[in-house]
């Protein structure tokens, strides 16, 4: 009998196609709590991107052999309800990063050079607020950057030499002798003080968990820029949109929220000098591919007896 698999939401054609080669699949366009309830009941494997798979969802899959995350980030699965089942939980940590750095890039760009202004501009028949519309160069500017895994490291190699910056980094979980693209700082309060533009690419963890709040925004330049591609919970969300609407830093790029997708009333949307994109930092054609049938190929693996390659809780396979 073929396995069954749910996936929470669609993914690149390329990884369904492996799936469906040796399993039944079903895919929830639109997941809701009830839904994926209901789906999960018979399923050997679930794959998740932005739904959270809690202890409770879980409980009601006694059939449960192995999780998929489509994506770096656990934040949205109970690894520890997970591990307590003895139930892999598969990921991929390194598919996305080119693209994610590249996003990165582009809201760098946009913001430093008030693109979504100077778009509007043309389009509502304001030629002439090219004259008060400017921007800043990047050439000879800081940027600091907040977590030097493999995103943040290509950021840093890529802003270096591509712009000319000097770039400085944090990160006080990696080891100190790794070689990274950037001057290592051992506090974050320097960083945020001396750098231009600040990017931040690390996990949601209870240390990362507002880690930009009032007082560390209140840290920065008048000028600078905030770049967010990680987790929305990593900044104090209404503490930025103050800081904008003050005119206390010069601008942020946003691609990830507390609450996906914002509600109407979420205090960014209506901030200055912001450029904001839907969580699509690693939706390039090439990642998307290169993400499912990672995730297809790991649920895969386990539901054949073997040890898939990316393995969030190694825990499992403990004796």
């Amino acid at each position: 009998m073929r396995p069954f698999v749910v996936l929470s939401e669609p993914i690149h054609e390329a990884g369904l196609a492996v799936l469906e080669a040796a399993a039944e699949v079903r895919v929830i366009p639109e997941p809701t709590q009830a839904t994926l309830r209901q789906a999960i009941a018979d399923a050997d494997a679930v794959i998740v991107r932005l739904f959270p798979l809690t202890a409770e969802l879980m409980a009601v899959a006694p059939r449960l052999r192995v999780i998929g995350r489509h994506g770096a980030g656990l934040d949205n699965v109970d690894l520890a309800a997970a591990t307590k089942r003895k139930i892999p939980v598969v990921y991929v940590p390194r598919t996305h990063a080119v693209s994610v750095a590249e996003h990165t890039l582009t809201l760098i760009l946009a913001v430093a050079r008030r693109l979504p202004e100077l778009d509007d501009a043309v389009r509502r028949g304001k030629f002439h607020l090219r004259n008060q519309i400017f921007g800043t160069e990047l050439n000879g500017k800081t940027l600091g950057v907040i977590g030097l895994g493999n995103i943040g490291r290509l950021v840093a190699e890529k802003c270096r030499n591509a712009f000319g910056m000097r770039v400085l980094g944090y990160d006080p979980f990696l080891a100190p002798d790794l070689p990274v693209p950037a001057d290592r700082v051992a506090d974050l309060d320097v960083l945020l003080r001396e750098s231009d533009v600040i990017t931040l690419h690390v996990p949601l963890t209870p240390q990362t968990r507002s880690l930009l709040g009032a007082r560390k925004l209140a840290l920065l330049k008048p000028t600078a820029l905030v770049i967010n591609t990680s987790r929305g919970e990593v900044i104090d969300e209404k503490a930025l949109a103050e800081a904008l609407h003050a005119r206390r830093i010069g601008g942020a790029a946003v691609d990830v929220y507390a609450t996906e997708p914002p509600p109407s009333d979420h205090p960014l949307l209506s901030a200055p000098n912001t450029v904001l994109t839907p969580h699509a930092a690693a939706h390039t054609e090439e990642a998307l591919q290169r993400m499912a049938v990672s995730i297809a190929d790991d649920v895969l693996a386990v539901l054949r007896g073997e040890r898939p390659a990316h393995l969030a809780n190694p825990d499992v396979y403990a004796p």
